[in-house]
């Protein structure tokens, strides 16, 4: 009997340590998660994923944002130094028109000069500029013998002032005012100084008629002028208007009257020369650029007027001139090769050129 219940007890025990390990082994090692029970963690992960999406900008951000490119773009602009030289050669060629009546283009001989020009500039401050710049011309013209005769021409000295307002971190308009030293070399009553006031003439002709203070015999040149100026990246467009009086200091007419007309040796000169200009920077090492400056002159009132007897057209008082330019950016040193070439006009009519070459060193 005793035997007989020992076994049974055992049996029991053994019996329910196998019913719990069969438990144990079918059961799942962690609970799973029901609508019921907790949170889906696929929802858990879509939530997350919405938090990281970043949100749209602000108008307030947006401008904060573009403002600091732009001023990151303005530093990286070459820095304008404060002090710069420069050197030009101008080669002129075709015939200077000349203040008299005729029946054909009225121009004196055919002519080939070279104006060799020096100045240079400082910056008082940012905004406020001294100039200036001093020519001087040396020429062959054909003789109605058919010989060829040399004359030497000093031109004015110019002194010019330049104060550049700042309208956005891209865009100045400069404001020019300025005067000349009277000491252009030529008159109109003797023949040598004669000869050198046609030199002159030449000088102002292959230079498109951009510069009249620099080429006037006996004046005074006074200057005054505005343009606009926009630098962004590669690209930069300016354009300017100016107007050059000539004063009269000294001289005389030979004479006032023959049988082509009569003459009048004006008390002041006036014109006014617009110009536009779009240059790119096209290659950034060696930085290489192209231009175009384009310009119309319009001669108001000329050193010497005429009145024809010989039913002479008077010609144009317009001139449009183009020229195309090619330059390097090489450290402080910056030359440039251009073409100036006149678009109808008395210019073109007498076929008159320059080659422009130039170049500036800065400090």
């Amino acid at each position: 009997m005793r035997k007989s219940l020992r076994l049974a007890v055992i049996l029991v025990i053994f019996s329910s340590h196998a019913l719990a390990a069969k438990g144990k082994k079918g059961a799942p090692a962690e609970p799973v998660a029901t609508l019921d029970q907790g949170e889906d963690p696929t929802a858990k992960e879509e939530s997350e994923k919405k938090a990281a999406k970043p949100q749209p900008e602000t108008d307030a951000e947006i401008a904060a944002r573009e403002a600091k490119a732009d001023a990151a773009e303005v530093k990286k602009r070459r820095a304008r130094e404060k002090f710069g030289l420069f050197a030009n050669v101008l080669v002129g060629f075709g015939k200077a028109p000349l203040p008299r009546p005729s029946l054909d283009d009225g121009s004196a001989g055919k002519t080939t000069s070279g104006t060799f020009m020096a100045g240079g500039y400082y910056d008082l401050s940012p905004d406020f500029t001294l100039a200036a710049r001093l020519p001087w011309t040396v020429g062959s013209q054909r003789q109605a013998d058919g010989g060829n005769q040399t004359v030497t021409a000093l031109g004015a000295l110019e002194l010019m002032g330049e104060y550049r307002v700042t309208i956005s971190p891209f865009t100045r308009l400069p404001i020019l005012f300025g005067l000349g030293v009277p000491i252009a070399q030529g008159t109109y009553n003797d023949e040598a100084g004669l000869r050198q006031t046609q030199l002159n003439m030449m000088a102002d002709a292959a230079s498109g008629y951009r510069d009249p203070e620099l080429f006037g015999p006996k004046r005074l040149p006074l200057i005054a002028g505005v343009g606009i100026d926009y630098q962004r990246k590669a690209l930069s467009l300016r354009a300017a208007t100016k107007l050059v009086l000539g004063v009269k200091v000294g001289g005389e007419l030979a004479t006032t009257a023959d049988e082509a007309g009569t003459y009048e040796l004006k008390g002041v000169t006036l014109r006014n020369v617009t110009s536009a200009g779009v240059s790119y920077d096209f290659l950034d090492r060696p930085k290489l650029f192209g231009a175009v400056d384009s310009w119309l002159a319009y001669n108001a009132i000329n050193a010497v007027e005429y009145t024809s007897n010989i039913g002479a057209t008077s010609p144009t008082r317009f001139q449009v001139v183009f020229e195309p330019r090619l330059g390097a950016r090489l450290g402080k040193v910056s030359p440039s090769i251009g073409y100036i070439f006149p678009i109808g006009g008395r210019l073109a009519d007498t076929s008159t050129s320059g080659l422009d070459l130039h170049c500036d060193f800065t400090f």
